[in-house]
């Protein structure tokens, strides 16, 4: 019996030390901020003791994706038996350094309050005295008539005096104040995210010697990502636009990231990257609700077969993922863990660019400054908000769409009021006549162009005419000058080169020709 229970207490031993925990903080290295969530990289050394152990990483943000977790040891000796993430609500909580020195400000603007008040409460109480020793011709007062009224005179410069201290100590007192309660609402800010839980990363591992391992641990966190925004710069219409690419980084993962290596990155890991499989399209007749149940059961049947046997299927359509294009920034950066928007700069393009100015008079009579891009698939670019430059101003701001299949991105530039244009209707072509039973309307309209710039322009004009959906309305195109029809849709398109301080006209006339006993809409 006595050495069963010797035996057992070896056995407990062992356990302890085989299953010892071993807490290390580790600190972040690098990180890959994608669209949405970041790529963790933590990086410690520790030293194993021979045997099995558990090695506890702190400091975890709670925002981990568990299925993420990636660990990678530098020595062979040691073998990761595995790897876990777990909460921690009794981690204490670390000394914050903006904490800290918010908590300073915050008692020396204290100290300055308290000694405005006690300059204030002194001078109250002079007051006060005043106040109450007023009264000194009145009852037994041993002053003479001068005496009162000298001391009249005294209290009267000694209150204004008191009155107009206390005036200058409030507007002493109001902006410490105001600083004050900025601190105080700060400081709830930063405590609220601080007090958040932690977590714990615990990797199991086992080794046959006491050996330095160095662990690379690797994890995704959500609740980060990125936005892009774009400055779009040019100076004139002969040089090419200038494009700053840069990214508006932001996290709320409870944990800061201070000084660590950044990457940021146009992939989005939690976007599914699972191959769509196109099934069978049945066509049948609509049957009653009692018999559809049990032939969706059977289309659903003969789905999962087709699924299963995909590699024969010549249906299946595969779609393509887009490429990454990833940037490593080159200093070292700083994010709070408090959801606001931190502005990192990218990279700068310089883009071959084509000017030409548009108008759509029968809408608007601006002329737009249009930037064509060519080549602009190379740079791999996210859809976002840009803000436009051009000349040395601020012209707007406008929106980069990527998502486009022609050889050409085109931006807005903005407007530009040194070029008018006007669409007025042609008199003599504005009638109406009857032809037998039916009805003609012709209509004309002539677009005037002025180039008031010192530079010659290229500018398209858009304008319609209107397409006939039914044969009894015939729409007849009489003139257009040189402009591309494009019969289907009705578009008229011209483009012109307009010389400095020059005027140019394009007219177009069309007809329609519909039964007189009809109303037609749609024709101007």
């Amino acid at each position: 019996m006595k050495n069963q229970l010797i035996f057992l207490t070896l056995l407990f031993l062992c356990n302890l030390i085989t299953y010892s925990q071993t807490e290390v903080d580790s600190k972040i290295s690098n990180i890959t901020v994608f669209k949405q969530n970041a790529q963790i990289t933590r990086n410690k050394a520790f030293t194993s003791n021979g045997s099995e152990q558990e090695i506890v990483l702190t400091g975890i943000s709670t925002r981990l994706n568990p299925s993420s977790l990636q660990i990678q040891f530098s020595n062979s000796k040691a073998v990761l038996l595995s790897a876990k993430y777990e909460n921690n609500y009794l981690q204490p909580k670390k000394n914050n350094k903006q904490i800290d020195d918010l908590q300073k400000q915050l008692e020396v603007l204290n100290e300055e309050l308290i000694l405005l008040n006690d300059r204030k409460n002194g001078l109250l109480g002079m007051e006060s005295i005043l106040n109450k020793n007023q009264d000194l011709g009145t009852g037994n007062s041993s002053f003479t008539a001068q005496q009162v009224i000298q001391l009249s005179d005294s209290y009267q410069v000694k209150y204004l005096e008191i009155r107009t201290d206390l005036r200058e100590l409030a507007k002493k007192e109001q902006p410490i104040k105001e600083k004050i309660e900025k601190i105080k609402r700060q400081l709830i800010e930063i405590n609220a995210n601080s007090g958040k839980p932690s977590g714990n990363i615990i990797l199991k591992i086992t080794s046959n010697s006491n050996t330095e391992i160095k662990a690379e641990c690797k994890y995704i966190v959500n609740n980060s990502g990125w936005k892009p925004i774009y400055d779009l710069r040019s100076e004139s219409i002969t040089e090419n636009v200038q494009l700053n690419y840069k990214a508006n980084v932001y996290q709320n993962t409870g944990v800061d990231w201070t000084d660590v290596n950044m990457t940021v990155s146009t992939g989005n890991p939690s976007q599914n990257n699972n191959r769509p499989i196109l099934s069978p399209l049945y066509a049948s007749i609509y049957q009653q609700q009692r018999y559809q149940n049990v032939q969706m059961d059977e289309v659903s049947s003969s789905n999962m077969a087709l699924t299963r046997n995909s590699e024969s299927v010549e249906e299946i359509v595969v779609t393509e993922n887009q490429l990454n294009i990833d940037f490593e920034i080159p200093t070292k950066q700083s994010i709070n863990s408090d959801g606001k928007e931190n502005l990192v700069f990218l990279k700068s393009y310089e883009l071959t660019t084509e000017y030409i100015y548009h108008s759509v008079p029968k809408l608007n009579n601006g002329a737009f400054l249009l930037a064509k891009i060519s080549d602009w698939s190379q740079f791999n670019l996210v859809a976002g908000n840009a803000n436009i430059f051009f000349e040395g101003g601020f012209a707007g701001t406008s929106y980069i769409n990527p998502q486009v299949t022609s050889n050409e991105l085109l931006i807005s530039m903005g407007r530009d009021n040194s070029i008018v244009v006007e669409r007025l209707p042609i008199k003599e072509y504005k009638s109406s006549k009857l032809i037998g039973t039916n009805k003609k309307e012709t209509i004309g309209y002539e677009i005037t162009i002025k180039n008031k710039k010192s530079v010659p322009i290229q500018i398209e004009i858009l304008d319609q005419i209107p397409v006939s959906q039914n044969k009894i309305i015939e729409v007849e195109v009489e003139e257009k000058g040189k402009a591309e029809y494009t019969s289907n849709i009705g578009k008229l398109l011209w483009t012109l080169d307009i010389e400095p301080r020059q005027t140019q006209n394009v007219k177009f006339i069309y007809s329609v020709k519909y039964p007189k006993d009809e109303s037609v809409i749609g024709i101007k």
